[in-house]
């Protein structure tokens, strides 16, 4: 990163989950500090935690990103704790569908002053200082939508529109300062707006969950959803290019942007059968290995969660999992073998469907290699514990 400071101090916004996590704890990793902020402060004090676990400065703070006095104030609060901010990732958003007919002033001005007046608040606040030192990345996560138009979704498009805009006029306008200010437009991703979309598929038209995210990936020129790595290796890229500037950065699921530090390879040999999960095999390349012990369904304070309740029990052990990798500083997405132990593998089977709806909430469209195993006992059985997971990750540098 030429002509950066030593550490920069990266404030990224939507960092409590996703895409906006996924950039912080890369932007960590390549030694910056970061400020996480977004509404939920329950949801950034953990990616604050999980940065902190890597090594790196950090904060946490609840902030809604409209709200004016608020960015100032929070600002403030990181320039206190940090000493400046050298990264702005504007990563915060909203996305609602709505026929146009049907899409009031106030879901258009909701969508708008999240999506780009959030955005023109923060960079209005850190951007004289980084003109001040000569040295500055401004990254928008605007969104494919912001290059074309889709139905239902103009309120969404149109508030898209505007931070590529946003973007490219503010690019012109620091360009040769040392400060640079680009756009990612990523399609349809694994993320909590592409869930929340298909639940909303399901409602309207009774299809299923997994049916729903099959629809919208497809809409990817690539036909895949794009993973929140992918975005968040583009982010670190642009640290380090000084002549990028004014770009809208397009994903689309065409190409595949990971780390150099880790790949994982999931491989389906073709003199193989079609494996009965999704993968025979994993194949990884660099990183960090982390082992995840059996986990049942009980909570922080170890009572059992569900019990009697297969699907309530399988969602309670992906959220330990959950916290475990978290814990080493990585995400679901990171996992790539999963051992699961059931007393009835008939019932596990017969639950599918609403055991795969949970899957996909918590590993999107991610799949490791795994293995279902039947089992005459659990060593928490006794307790009314129904399924252990186990497995291990491959977590990035």
């Amino acid at each position: 990163m030429t002509g950066a400071p030593g550490q920069p101090v990266a404030l990224v916004t939507g960092a409590g989950r996703g895409i906006g996590r996924e950039i912080a704890l890369a932007l960590a990793r390549e030694g910056c500090a970061v400020a996480a902020v977004a509404r939920s402060l329950d949801q950034v004090e953990a990616t604050a935690a999980a940065v902190a676990r890597i090594g790196a400065p950090s904060m946490a703070l609840a902030l809604d990103v409209t709200d004016e006095s608020g960015v100032t104030r929070s600002v403030t609060s990181i320039m206190a704790r940090l000493g400046r901010v050298d990264v702005l990732v504007n990563n915060a958003g909203i996305a609602e569908s709505a026929p146009f007919v049907k899409t009031d002033a106030a879901f258009w001005e909701r969508h708008l002053r999240v999506n780009a007046t959030g955005p023109y608040l923060l960079a209005r606040a850190v951007l004289p200082a980084m003109l001040e030192r000569g040295w500055g990345r401004v990254i928008n996560i605007a969104s494919m939508a912001g290059l074309v138009g889709a139905p239902y979704v103009s309120a969404y498009t149109a508030s898209k529109h505007a931070l590529v805009g946003l973007t490219r006029a503010l690019a012109a306008e620091v360009a040769g300062k040392g400060v640079t200010v680009n756009a990612i437009c990523p399609g349809f991703a694994a993320t909590d707006i592409v869930w929340n979309g298909a639940r909303n598929i399901v409602a309207r038209t009774g299809k299923s969950f997994e049916e729903a995210v099959e629809a919208m990936a497809r809409l990817n020129p690539g036909g895949r959803l794009i993973e929140p790595a992918e975005v968040a290796a583009v982010a670190v890229r642009l640290l380090g290019e000084a002549t990028t500037n004014g770009d809208a950065i397009v994903l689309d699921g065409t190409t595949e942007e990971v780390g150099m530090a880790r790949k994982i390879e999931f491989l389906n040999p073709p003199e193989l059968m079609k494996p009965v999960g999704f993968a025979h095999a994993a194949l990884t390349r660099g990183g960090r290995t982390l082992f995840l012990a059996g986990q049942v369904a009980k909570d922080g304070g170890g009572r059992v969660v569900g019990k009697g309740d297969l699907v309530a029990q399988f969602r309670q052990v992906c959220e330990n999992l959950k916290t475990l990798v978290a814990s080493a500083g990585g995400s679901l997405t990171d996992v790539v073998k999963l051992t699961i132990y059931v007393i009835d593998t008939a019932e596990f089977k017969r639950q599918g469907k609403p055991i795969g709806v949970v899957y996909r909430e918590y590993f999107g469209k991610h799949y490791p290699a795994m293995t279902l195993v039947g089992v005459r006992d659990l060593y928490d059985a006794s307790e009314g514990c129904m399924i252990e997971i186990d497995g291990f990750a491959c977590l990035p540098e």
